[in-house]
């Protein structure tokens, strides 16, 4: 049932199946390389759904796959206004300050995502970034002060 429900707040009548259609073909486009089209799609899946978080995660997502870690946060803080209580965007936040070379200012995200929803996917992108800053892998070398 919840496959078919609608998204509220967005544009038209969107059912939650279609947007994953849509979203997952944004993914197949980045996956692929074709960041130009997976713009196109995450752009038309935000301005569809404008009060969800998860069409910015991945335009945030596309951004950061690219090296464009301002940007990606840009969208991450856009997704973490929609859905403040969520833990996800905020593991994202943290994941961008982290490359980003703001070590104090991306626990800090990261601890509140795990705080959030400790057992949410949120939390496990928390975690694996918080035991790979342990580990030295984070932030990467050419982001660190």
């Amino acid at each position: 049932m919840a496959e078919t429900s609608e998204i509220s707040g967005s544009l038209i009548p969107l059912a939650r199946r279609e947007a994953m259609i849509l979203l997952e073909a944004g993914y197949l486009w980045l996956d692929m390389g074709q960041f130009d089209k997976a713009r196109e799609v995450f752009a038309g899946a935000v301005v569809l759904m404008p009060r969800s978080e998860v069409p910015q995660l991945a335009m945030g997502s596309l951004e950061f796959a690219q090296g464009r870690h301002d940007k990606a946060l840009q969208a991450y803080r856009a997704a973490q206004r929609l859905a403040p209580q969520s833990a996800l965007p905020r593991a994202h936040v943290g994941e961008a300050l982290l490359f980003m070379g703001k070590v104090p200012e991306a626990l800090k995200e990261l601890k509140a995502a795990m705080e959030l929803e400790p057992e949410g996917d949120g939390a496990r992108l928390a975690q694996s970034l918080l035991e790979a800053k342990e580990a030295g892998a984070l932030p990467p070398p050419s982001a660190r002060r």
